[in-house]
């Protein structure tokens, strides 16, 4: 992966463009091998624990330099002195001893509703330790701590690992197929 910072924004933008909105999405940036995890999928998204242990295991088994999280939201800034609410891609990014935050404005076409351009708020561009507080929730923490061992032992982990496990053997046998078509 040459930069992870500008693949995990690239990724990011095309899930908006053209939508109407984006549920809070991750996704491990593993050098051609992502893995995409749609955090409604889980029981409860707001129990940032179990998403965050899941992503750390799966960053964990493909040795990934990066994990992306973006969602749709409503973001109030300030602008010429007054409070203004705006619609909002918010995109972070984790990578070893850093979490960035970039926010971007999402301009949408006023017939149809899904989103034709974005513009980033560079007021809402930060980077940052991840152990210290963080200025957007939810937060992908610290995706570079261990996995826990008692995330490690549950059923979610091993159903987890044989599901990446299984996706990413099935993109490769069907790469494989179509360069034998090719050739």
């Amino acid at each position: 992966m040459n930069n992870p910072m500008q693949d995990a924004i690239t990724i990011a933008h095309a899930a908006i463009l053209g939508e109407y909105d984006v549920p809070p999405t991750a996704v491990v940036l593993a050098d051609g091998n992502n893995v995409q995890l749609v955090l409604g999928g889980f029981r409860d998204e707001d129990e940032s624990e179990s998403w965050q242990d899941a992503l750390r295991a799966i960053r964990e088994e493909l040795d990934a330099p990066a994990v992306l999280l973006y969602f749709s939201a409503w973001t109030t800034i300030q602008r010429h002195g007054q409070d203004e609410s705006l619609d909002t891609l918010i995109v972070q990014i984790g990578t070893q001893g850093r979490l960035h935050f970039r926010a971007y404005e999402q301009v949408r076409d006023e017939r149809v509703g899904v989103v034709t351009e974005l513009r980033e708020l560079t007021q809402l561009r930060e980077d940052t330790n991840p152990d210290t507080d963080t200025p957007m929730e939810p937060t992908l923490g610290d995706v570079f701590a261990p996995t826990p061992d008692s995330f490690r032992e549950s059923s979610t982990y091993l159903d987890l690992i044989d599901t990446v496990t299984e996706k990413l053997d099935e993109k490769t046998r069907i790469a494989e197929e179509m360069h034998s078509y090719l050739h």
